[in-house]
């Protein structure tokens, strides 16, 4: 937080009717703008591209840019993916160029203003929101499965009845082909981080609210932020510090005094990590947040847990009541594989048709192998794609290492502060 932004927050403090002189609101180099695509974009040097901000940007006390602020951008080329991204494609039958769109959002669209332009670095995101979970008792496999199974029907209604059903099916048809042109799809989501610093200009003139007095207790409430460096359970280590910034301020209940503004940081340290392992073992993190910097001298300490992060959708994260995240091996871990060896051993049947028909149902080679099964009507084929196809959902979910927990720079927490 910058000397002149906590000038304005004391000056609040003392004279709370006075109203901030200014009435252009600078957002500093370095936060971050959510922005999602709400058109599909065929990737091509030089094309056009819009979007929307999904999450609000605040400063110190007040909103300057809504949800739904229009963004526009451009594509700027194509970016090479690491070696290890190619081989696993190959490994799911896709044979394309092991590239990504180079994009980036160069302005703001404010109501009754001309564009704001800006200069930005755009990091892809695919993260969903994973909230605690509450305490119980641990399920049992029977339990597990029929959940498992409760869920699959759940993602399958959920996905006929999906706005961007036409997207998803094309995608769906993009991702069996062994080759397919690179598309920006609808839906997808950018951090676009800010490199200089942007002025908006304030449509409604504002006052800044009061600080509150706590009387020198611990501040409580639920709280947004967001992480100031990388975080994950492959490398982090108990004792580790850990830093975010709050994304929106938090105020009292009834919403007339400031009790943390936006911006402020937040220190913390980890408090338990555990790396991956083979055999399908997954990685832990814990980290709690012990003080929060309101200005140089005034640093109260806290007791905040997570209780809320985003995460890559393919770690199937949870998050427990002691505010641990832990990566999971997802709902089909017991009912992939006992899918796929049914399948496969139904490739012993007398029927040759029939045998094909399992062969190219349990297939792990996208479209490819169908062509190849049914082309040759031969039981070993299709056996053959259905044993790779069990072979490989075993050792991803059994075999192999586990999901560590990533959290990126700008991984968005929810915070709850205790007063313990």
């Amino acid at each position: 937080m910058d000397g002149r932004a906590m000038k304005l927050l004391l000056l609040a403090a003392l004279f709370p009717g006075v109203a901030a002189p200014a009435q252009v609101a600078q957002i500093p180099a370095g936060v971050p703008l959510r922005i999602q695509v709400d058109h599909r974009y065929r990737v091509r040097t030089g094309e056009q591209i819009e979007g929307r901000l999904i999450a609000p940007i605040y400063l110190l006390d007040h909103q300057v840019l809504p949800v739904n602020t229009r963004i526009s951008g451009v594509i700027r080329g194509r970016i090479r993916l690491p070696m290890v991204s190619k081989t696993q494609a190959l490994l799911d039958g896709d044979f394309a160029p092991p590239v990504a769109p180079d994009v980036v959002f160069d302005a703001i669209d404010v109501p009754g203003q001309k564009p704001v332009s800006m200069t930005t670095l755009v990091v892809q995101r695919d993260a969903t929101l994973v909230r605690m979970r509450a305490p119980g008792k641990r399920p049992s496999l029977i339990a597990r499965t029929k959940t498992q199974i409760a869920e699959g029907k759940h993602e399958a209604i959920e996905s006929v009845h999906h706005p961007n059903l036409g997207d998803r099916l094309q995608r769906w048809v993009y991702d069996q082909l062994p080759w397919h042109p690179m598309m920006i799809w609808t839906g997808t989501e950018y951090d676009a981080r800010l490199t200089a610093p942007v002025d908006i200009r304030e449509t409604h003139p504002f006052s800044p609210l009061p600080l509150a007095d706590l009387h020198g207790a611990t501040p409580t409430g639920v709280i947004e932020a967001r992480l100031t460096t990388e975080l994950t359970s492959a490398t982090a280590r108990k004792g580790q510090p850990v830093t975010a910034v709050l994304t929106k301020p938090l105020l009292t209940p009834d919403g007339k005094d400031l009790v943390i503004p936006e911006g402020a940081q937040m220190d913390g340290v980890v408090t338990q990590a555990q790396p991956a392992r083979w055999f399908g073992r997954n990685g832990k993190l814990r980290f709690t947040f012990r003080r929060v910097e309101m200005s140089r001298n005034d640093a109260p300490a806290i007791h905040g847990n997570l209780s809320a992060a985003e995460t890559a959708s393919r770690d199937h994260v949870k998050i427990t009541d002691e505010g641990t995240a832990q990566a999971t091996s997802g709902p089909k871990k017991y009912l992939a594989p006992l899918a796929l060896g049914m399948m496969a051993a139904d490739t012993y049947g007398s029927d040759a048709s029939h045998q094909v028909n399992g062969g190219v149902l349990s297939n792990g080679f996208g479209f490819a192998a169908r062509v190849a099964a049914m082309a040759a009507a031969n039981a070993a084929v299709a056996r053959g794609f259905a044993f790779y196809a069990l072979s490989k959902s075993v050792y991803y979910r059994w075999i192999g290492r586990g999901h560590d927990i990533d959290f990126p720079q700008d991984t968005r927490l929810q915070i709850t502060l205790n007063r313990r």
